[in-house]
């Protein structure tokens, strides 16, 4: 417009015809330019790049050029007013070039060059001798306009990189802070929140934080705490606190922040807060099941021990408390015959009777196995005793597990706090001691520690002691008691007993090493030991041609239980040249019952096919049913000496007795009587048609070197020792 106007004026003063060329020029190419424009802005407005480029950079060409050439009419007309006014035009018009088109210097730089050119070219044709000077000074503005314009298309580009990557930087650190799982918060100096940042699934509203003091969102408990970490950020250290804060649904939610000071000297602070509710719950489940047992959710040794310690750490001269040890009566049993499913059902059942055995404050716990132990704040015996009477009560309540009937008792051995001992060893050795005690006197009873009790601990020490000395001394001795036929009154075999020698070479009965058979690191040593000599026995008088019969070996469920029992017998009479027929094995009903029946029926199946013959012992005192006999390979039933012992004073085992002979032959059976002393004894049983007995009234068990003796005498005809 402002060129157009200047070329008004020039029509207005000069109205030739290149003056008015130039106007109409003018005129007609700013009609063009603004309709170029306004298509370009629409198109603009739409999202598309306008098509018309290269034809308003040629517009802007011409547009500079008409701008030179009418400068250079008015140069040339003598009229020092319109050129005055027309060079003033021309520097403003390449100003506003240089600004509005500094984006594109190539094109601002052509369109100075060709508005300036025709002025260089007037300076040089007026007779004013000023003008060829400004002529040659044209050049050099033409050199400075073209730098002003690189150098602000320089720092357009740069600015625009900047701002480009500024964007890009924001919108990094918007995706980061989006994607974070963490709390982002920064705080002014008077520890207000200034900027919130928190993960899509916290309940809090970000515009309910901003402005609010961060001390106050702790909880009450950790504020001091919050204080501190603040002032140490405040002095450029890192600072680290762990808080809790509870959402909307009333869920507990612990934190980890980390706080530390903005360097840009204004003091304000960013925190990062990471939720950590799933680490805090892992620890919190890791402490619980180091605590606490697994089977029953009770708190373990550790926590009774920790427990004990402080009780006794706070405890006087007066008692504080009592410490009972629970043990669960013919566990193994249970889990022998029914199962280990059935012995966890078993302690689960028996964990929830002692929990309601006892008060609020009282601690009861799983020690290991089928021990408990409960820690009473009880002061006299007589609260012990009670608390002692409400576990029994308890446990009276059936049990029934798969359809049976468990009965369920306990054995309770307890001791004072502190009056038994100011350690917590002491505490618990006494506890078990009274256990002990409870056990040895009948079981399902309470026993309060004493220290007389210490004498039948010791005598079960020695007993461990004994049988640890036999093995590692090898004075472990079979004996053999003969079995005799109540028909020829022959010796038809042996059983075979074990004997041992104590320090003095004195030969003693398993009754004074019997710990050692319930110790599970001893019993298997002891019937390794046992089977080993027996069979070297045995080998030895069938290479002496020895007619012993056969030897009974006691077999228990354990043996079996070890694995390999078989195959050790079988390699073992290989080896030996020993025949099968030589050997029973023994039994007792215990090792048809519970889940490794099936193995037992297998090996004693196995034992059975290769010639070895069983014998069910104690027949009548255990668990198992008549169907028994027809499922496993039994081929002797041995009478309870329990029963032998009675005949002749008390009808019931007189009946018993003669009911179990006559059962066994109807299954073709053999009859094995246990325990005969007596003539009399011997008599009853011949007139029941028993098979065989064995007892004190033919003969104790001997050593292996006075078998041969014995059965020279045993088996000769009495003719031939009447001769003698």
């Amino acid at each position: 417009m402002n060129i157009a106007a200047v070329a008004t004026v020039a029509v207005w003063r000069h109205p030739s015809p290149a003056f008015i060329g130039w106007l109409l020029f003018e005129i007609m190419l700013g009609a063009i330019r603004l309709a170029v424009l306004v298509h370009g802005r629409r198109v603009i407005r739409t999202g598309r790049t306008p098509p018309l480029l290269l034809l308003s950079a040629l517009l802007s060409c011409a547009w500079a050029s008409s701008v030179g050439f009418g400068t250079y009419l008015c140069l040339t007309s003598g009229d020092w007013v319109l050129a005055t006014i027309a060079c003033l035009s021309a520097a403003a018009m390449v100003c506003g070039i240089c600004l509005r088109n500094f984006g594109t210097p190539r094109l601002a730089a052509t369109m100075v060059f060709m508005a300036l050119l025709p002025c260089v070219v007037a300076g040089f044709l007026t007779a004013e001798p000023v003008m060829p000077i400004i002529s040659v000074q044209l050049p050099i503005f033409f050199l400075t306009i073209f730098s002003a314009s690189f150098s602000l298309h320089q720092m357009m580009v740069s600015r625009m990189i900047a701002l480009n990557d500024l964007q890009r930087s924001e919108s990094l650190n918007q995706t980061i802070l989006q994607a974070s799982p963490d709390y982002t918060l920064i705080l002014d100096a008077t520890n207000r929140i200034i900027f919130c940042n928190q993960p899509n699934s916290v309940d809090y509203d970000q515009d309910t934080l901003i402005g609010r003091e961060w001390l106050s969102l702790l909880p009450e408990e950790d504020q001091a705490s919050g204080v501190r970490a603040l002032e140490r950020a405040k002095t450029g250290k890192s600072a680290n606190l762990v808080t809790h804060h509870f959402d909307a649904s009333g869920g507990k939610h612990w934190l980890d922040i980390i706080i530390n000071q903005i360097c840009d000297g204004s003091g304000r602070l960013i925190m990062v807060a990471r939720d950590i509710t799933h680490q805090k719950k892992s620890e919190e489940e890791a402490i619980w099941m180091a605590q606490h047992d697994a089977l029953t959710g009770l708190p373990n040794r550790a926590v009774l021990q920790d427990r004990l310690d402080r009780m006794l750490n706070n405890a006087d001269h007066a008692m504080v408390g009592a410490l009972l040890i629970v043990d669960v009566d013919n566990f193994k049993s249970v889990n022998d015959t029914l199962g280990h499913d059935a012995g966890d059902a078993l302690l689960c059942a028996f964990a929830d009777h002692l929990r309601a055995a006892v008060a609020g404050d009282d601690i009861v716990a799983r020690t290991g196995g089928d021990e408990f132990a409960l820690i009473l704040t009880a002061r006299s015996a007589t609260a012990v005793d009670r608390t002692a009477q409400m576990i029994f009560d308890r446990l009276r309540q059936p049990f029934v597990h798969g359809g049976r009937l468990i009965d369920c008792s306990a054995s309770i051995g307890a001791s004072f706090i502190p009056r038994d001992g100011r350690l917590r060893s002491e505490i618990m050795k006494a506890a078990d001691i009274a256990l002990y005690a409870a056990k040895a006197g009948g079981r399902a009873q309470l026993r309060i520690f004493e220290p007389a009790m210490m004498v039948e601990v010791d005598r079960h020490q020695a007993m461990i002691a004994s049988a640890r000395y036999a093995l590692q001394c090898d004075t472990i001795i079979p004996h053999y008691q003969p079995k005799v036929s109540l028909r020829t009154s022959q010796v038809v075999g042996f059983e075979a007993l074990l004997r041992w020698r104590d320090r003095d070479g004195e030969l003693q009965h398993p009754g004074l090493i019997q710990a050692a058979f319930d110790d599970s690191a001893l019993s298997g040593p002891l019937s390794e030991r046992m089977l080993e000599r027996i069979l070297d026995d045995v080998e030895r008088w069938v290479q002496a041609g020895i007619a012993f019969g056969h030897v009974a070996i006691n077999v228990t469920a354990a043996d079996f239980r070890r694995g390999g029992f078989v195959e050790t017998i079988l390699l073992r009479l290989d080896a030996r040249g020993v025949p099968p027929s030589c050997i029973q094995i023994e039994v007792t009903e215990t090792v048809f019952l519970g889940q490794s029946a099936d193995g037992v029926k297998d090996a004693l199946r196995q034992l059975s096919d290769h010639g070895i013959r069983i014998a069910l012992d104690d027949f009548g005192t255990g668990y198992a049913s008549l169907s028994h006999l027809n499922q496993f390979p039994v081929d002797l039933l041995k009478i309870d000496r329990s029963f032998i012992e009675k005949i002749g004073s008390n009808p019931d085992a007189e009946a018993i007795s003669a009911t179990v002979i006559n059962l066994g032959h109807c299954l073709g059976l053999e009859v094995v009587a246990e325990g005969v002393e007596t003539v009399d004894q011997e008599a009853h049983l011949m007139g029941m048609g028993c098979d065989t007995a064995q007892g004190f009234l033919y003969s104790k068990a001997m050593p292996m070197e006075d078998v041969a003796t014995f059965l020279a005498f045993r088996n000769t005809p009495p003719r031939q020792m009447h001769r003698a």
